[in-house]
């Protein structure tokens, strides 16, 4: 992966702190608990009340290094110990990335990262890349540069000329009011011409070209000039964001603002509040029907039933572990410590597991289950002392994270079903320090019952610690196992 810069790399689903949906409606004031959400609900949250306006154009170094600092939050050690690193200027406009596992690709060395800027190909395929560099023996090359404005080929030159147009601009590529409108040329708009332009906002743009053309919304000409200021601030200021309109609730309420007055949004006006575009339209029943599902949107966040993906992902990696056995009767301790890897099967045959059933096989990459392997030196007494191993196989189901025996190389019987939930309801969720959440499962062996606790830490998306206790009784069996799990960072 050939990069100019480093973005932050986020997942579809993101922890967030919100209201509890099944306390009262005076307690949910008071209570928040750990909510997963897809990233767009978990980023696009209000921080001023309605109207959000005027719409941020432009971030001071200030602005930058608080939201790389809550981007790192997010999502925690991992991309710091990953060969892609973390952004390293702060105070320049953080950059973002949604993906399940790439981070995850790039750590077991499954996809390569390049820090530089493509600058040219040879003949023989080998990449020339910013500050001297080549890389050769490249099969196949994949661009992906986003999409470049074609307006230059249908629109006559003067009217290029009217809009400042920049063919080599793909950030801003024309000065327009609202990125539609222009006052030199009354009968012409624009909608979704500019970078990361969503359908709340194209939809909103059509509306306000509509009113205009119609005649029924009429714009004073200080608004116009105004706007088209604004639009020449976002061409020229350095660094650039991400997006001309990065500040997305700010910009979809001025839009709605021009087009309703302050009719709409209805609902979901205050800070914290998430923005959807369905609020911003005149059909109050959508709007409810929005919000209905909304809230039974949080509740699924709530209910645990994606929290295994969580914790799973958070655990891939390489870990030293500690592990102590304690016998109840005889107070006689032993030790194994070790190291411990997660991987993820990023490839796997049907083939290799046929005993079980091939229903695991047909989930995507993202739902592959995870091997692990422990090796360790285990301390039975002070002269005697074994090498050992163990592994496990883990996968995501339903709302459980489930843990299979592997015997031979091969996936064997259930071992224990997990259902993690945060340790209390009012966690403080973004601080250096990290929350916990937890499990219990029992298994029971012929006559012997393991009564298992999983407790793991949490720093945004990377657990920064483990702890797997057991406490196993039968017939010949009464002792308590604690084995801590701390991150190797490689």
């Amino acid at each position: 992966n050939l990069s100019p810069s480093i973005p932050w790399v986020l997942p579809r689903w993101i922890p967030t702190m919100q209201p509890l949906q099944s306390a009262s409606a005076d307690e949910k004031k008071d209570i928040t608990t750990m909510t997963i959400l897809p990233i767009d609900l978990a980023l696009y949250q209000r921080t001023r009340p309605y109207p959000q306006i005027p719409e941020t154009v432009s971030l001071t170094p200030e602005d930058c290094l608080k939201r790389h600092q809550y981007l790192r939050s997010l999502v925690g050690h991992k991309q710091r110990q990953s060969p892609l690193g973390e952004p390293t200027n702060r105070e320049e406009p953080a950059f973002v990335a949604i993906s399940d596992e790439f981070l995850d690709l790039v750590r077991e060395g499954k996809v390569e990262v390049v820090h530089g800027r493509l600058v040219g190909v040879d003949k023989d395929g080998t990449l020339q890349i910013s500050d001297s560099q080549a890389l050769s023996d490249i099969d196949h090359i994949i661009c992906c540069s986003g999409y470049t404005s074609q307006s230059h080929n249908f629109l006559s030159p003067d009217m290029l000329s009217t809009l400042d147009y920049d063919v080599g601009d793909g950030f801003c590529p024309t000065i327009l009011a609202w990125d539609t409108l222009h006052p030199s040329l009354p009968g012409l708009a624009f909608c979704g011409m500019h970078r990361g332009a969503y359908m709340g906002i194209m939809e909103l743009q059509a509306r306000l070209a509509a009113g205009v053309m119609s005649g029924s919304l009429l714009l004073e000409e200080e608004q116009l000039q105004s706007a088209m200021k604004t639009s020449q601030t976002i061409r020229n200021f350095t660094p650039r964001a991400q997006f001309p309109h990065f500040d997305y609730p700010g910009f979809i309420d001025t839009l709605s603002k021009l087009c309703y007055g302050d009719d709409f949004p209805k609902y979901n006006r205050d800070v914290g509040d998430l923005v959807v575009p369905a609020f911003y339209q005149p059909d109050d029943e959508l709007s409810r029907k929005c919000q209905l599902e909304m809230r039974e949107e949080i509740e699924r966040g709530q209910d645990g039933s994606r929290m295994p993906k969580v914790v799973l992902q958070s655990i891939l990696g390489k870990w030293s572990f500690d592990r102590h056995i304690v016998h109840l009767k005889t107070k006689k301790v032993e030790r194994i410590h070790g190291t411990v890897k997660y991987s993820k099967y990023w490839e796997r045959s049907l083939d290799d597991d046929d005993t079980y059933g091939n229903e695991m096989f047909k989930h995507d990459t993202k739902d592959n289950p995870v091997l692990y392997r422990e090796d360790g030196l285990y301390e039975f007494s002070p002269t005697q002392k074994f090498e050992v191993f163990r592994e496990y196989e883990y996968e995501c189901k339903h709302d459980s994270l489930e843990i299979y025996f592997v015997e031979g190389g091969k996936r064997a019987l259930l071992f224990l079903s997990l259902k993690f939930v945060p340790e209390a309801a009012e966690t403080k969720f973004a601080n250096d320090d990290g929350y916990w959440v937890k499990a219990t499962s029992d298994h029971l062996c012929i006559k012997d019952l393991y009564s298992a606790t999983f407790r793991v830490k949490l720093n945004g998306l990377s657990a920064s610690e483990v702890i797997i206790k057991y406490r196993v009784k039968g017939p010949a069996k009464d002792y308590e196992s604690t084995t801590i799990l701390k991150p190797q960072w490689s």
